[in-house]
């Protein structure tokens, strides 16, 4: 008798774990969808006042921040663009849009750097690396899944 209730504990938990699962990335999926409907002004704003949030910018940082922060929306919006055409390139093409996005990477990096404080920029890096790890890691559990 134990063994049967200790059973279908576990038939319960595991059931449970999965549907949440799917639940999770039904919502991520739901918000993916709505984000698409963003105009990078939208974008830039709502990620400029997330910022402020977290670095405590001050009024001249902010109106620089979202500044460039419509520019890499904007320059995100034409990639995703590109990246849709992207089976049709050869791989060449593939590199060198590759090497365009580190580059551009690059230079934000090094306008943020001019526009944060060191704390500031401390902490923005923190956030962008977790934020990369956490990101690795979903792609690792994905293609585990498959």
């Amino acid at each position: 008798m134990k063994k049967l209730v200790i059973i279908c504990m576990l038939l319960v938990g595991i059931t449970v774990t999965a549907q949440d699962r799917e639940s999770k990335k039904e919502v991520r999926k739901e918000m993916r969808e709505r984000a698409k409907d963003l105009t990078p002004q939208q974008i830039a704003s709502l990620q400029t006042k997330k910022m402020t949030l977290h670095l405590d910018l001050t009024e001249k940082q902010q109106i620089e921040v979202e500044k460039l922060n419509l520019e890499i929306a904007t320059n995100r919006k034409a990639m995703a663009e590109k990246r849709k055409k992207m089976e049709e390139l050869s791989n060449d093409e593939r590199v060198a849009m590759r090497e365009q996005m580190l580059d551009e990477q690059i230079a934000t990096k090094k306008k943020f750097k001019a526009i944060l404080t060191e704390a500031q920029f401390s902490t923005w890096e923190k956030g962008r690396m977790k934020k990369r790890r956490g990101m690795a890691k979903r792609r690792m559990k994905n293609k585990g899944s498959k």
